[in-house]
């Protein structure tokens, strides 16, 4: 098998892993931790997996009380976005999915912009007045150098087929010093350990990367940013995370909860009660779980806050 260097540290030595579609396998490079999806899925096969079912019907992704959740964690992270920035900045947030990040930080009087795969998701976050967003590839869109304050990239880096171009691109678009804020899933969590395969946030058909807090620094460095704060913790995604990681160990559906809070699904109500019964049960300590992980620096995610350098000449 012929691999290409790994994305941040250039190295030729992996890992290889199976995961739980026999036809998929983990490359892990042995030096800093990135892991990659192989084989790659095609675009026309990534491009269904980002169907209405992905966003969700009439733009509402989740059943309606975690939709108010998400909103309420949605407006609380634009809020803290506000104070890290100066009043009305330039931002640009890239898979911006439905715009209800946007949507809170142009009401706090941002200009605001996004980029979108979706046309669909395009569409609904278009009824926001306001904002501008972009279908188009990032490099064809017509951004100016040195034209925004902010980029936000939040669960989308794992999705690009090139991360390491679309972050020397994010450097050139970006004044220098502005501010990039990610957060990806980090692979070397400790409930990613401990599930294996299994950990939710895997999500084999539409992640083509896993970021190890090594590796993601040192691809952020390659494209010239310099990192100023990270934690590995988040309400949003870190408990739940733990959560369906452990009902996929009990031997339930490969996640079934995340599919019956999407609507996805409607089997028999006596499994849907069984489901939501045992996740109850287990919510509790998969919250425990997760906070302590991250307290252990070995959390769910990666959340960075970095700043641009200037390109070298």
């Amino acid at each position: 098998m012929k691999l290409s260097p790994c994305i941040a540290c250039d190295s030729l030595e992996f890992l290889v892993s199976p995961t739980i579609q026999p036809a998929i396998q983990l490359i892990q490079c042995k030096q800093c931790g990135i892991s990659y999806t192989d084989p790659r899925p095609n675009l026309t096969e990534l491009e269904k997996h980002y169907s209405e079912m992905y966003y969700g019907p009439e733009n509402a992704k989740f059943l309606n009380v975690v939709e108010s959740l998400v909103g309420w964690i949605t407006g609380s992270r634009a809020r803290r976005i506000h104070e890290m920035v100066t009043p009305h900045s330039r931002i640009l947030e890239i898979g911006c999915g439905r715009g209800l990040l946007l949507k809170q930080l142009a009401q706090l009087g941002h200009e605001c912009h996004g980029s979108e795969r979706s046309e669909l998701a395009a569409q609904r976050a278009r009824k926001t007045v306001g904002l501008r967003i972009y279908t188009t590839p990032l490099a064809e869109s017509g951004l100016e150098p040195h034209s925004f304050d902010l980029v936000i990239l939040w669960h989308v880096l794992e999705h690009l087929e090139e991360p390491e171009q679309y972050l020397s691109l994010i450097n050139h678009i970006l004044r220098p010093g502005g501010l990039l804020l990610l957060e990806v899933p980090n692979y070397n969590s400790l409930q990613s350990q401990f599930s294996g395969k299994h950990w939710f946030h895997l999500d084999l058909d539409r992640h083509l990367y896993h970021f190890s807090k090594e590796g993601l620094n040192e691809l952020l460095s390659k494209s010239r940013f310099q990192v100023r704060e990270q934690s590995t913790f988040s309400w949003e995604q870190c408990p739940f995370g733990a959560l369906q990681s452990s009902l996929n160990l009990l031997g339930f559906s490969t996640e079934l909860l995340y599919r019956l809070l999407k609507r996805e699904i409607s089997p028999p109500w006596h499994q849907k009660a069984l489901q939501f019964l045992i996740a109850g049960m287990l919510a509790v300590p998969a919250t425990s779980f997760s906070v302590v992980e991250a307290l252990l620096g070995r959390g769910g995610v990666l959340r960075t806050a970095a700043r641009s350098q200037p390109q070298m000449q």
